[in-house]
């Protein structure tokens, strides 16, 4: 089977923008330097490439395997990993929007609530995990 090319991209995109999420909080925690610029680059990045990946699978969905059916797995992969990942989206934009308030009066925000801040990732990367479970299953 091929692998739509926006597929692989999206895939890479997103563990770009993984790693980069993490280096930002991680700096933060440890320096109390939020990277604020990058900070909003990634916020629009992930707009730009992922975001719109998703919206264009809602869209212009096509089946991957046209002799068959979606199994219940596959279909509620997607159901949650595209509903879960566009709340985790929006709790990254209010996120980085407070964590930049924060940093921005002297306040090392990550560090001062870090069971939010590790909630908060681990959401993030059962987010991006289940995605590459979702492509897992449909390409490979």
């Amino acid at each position: 089977m091929e692998i739509p090319v926006f597929s692989i991209i999206s895939l890479i995109t997103e563990i770009l923008v993984t790693v980069s999420v993490l280096v930002i909080i991680y700096k933060a925690y440890y320096t109390g330097v939020f990277m604020r610029g990058f900070a909003f680059f990634v916020l629009g990045y992930e707009i730009m490439f992922n975001i719109s990946y998703m919206l264009s699978r809602v869209l212009h969905h096509l089946p991957e395997h046209h002799d068959s059916h979606h199994e219940p797995f596959e279909l509620g992969l997607a159901i949650f990993h595209g509903t879960f990942s566009l709340i985790m989206f929006i709790g990254l934009v209010i996120f980085f929007l407070m964590a930049a308030k924060k940093y921005a009066t002297g306040e090392n925000y990550f560090a001062k609530h870090p069971r939010f801040t590790s909630l908060f990732i681990a959401a993030w990367l059962v987010s991006v995990f289940s995605g590459m479970l979702f492509f897992y299953l449909l390409y490979v």
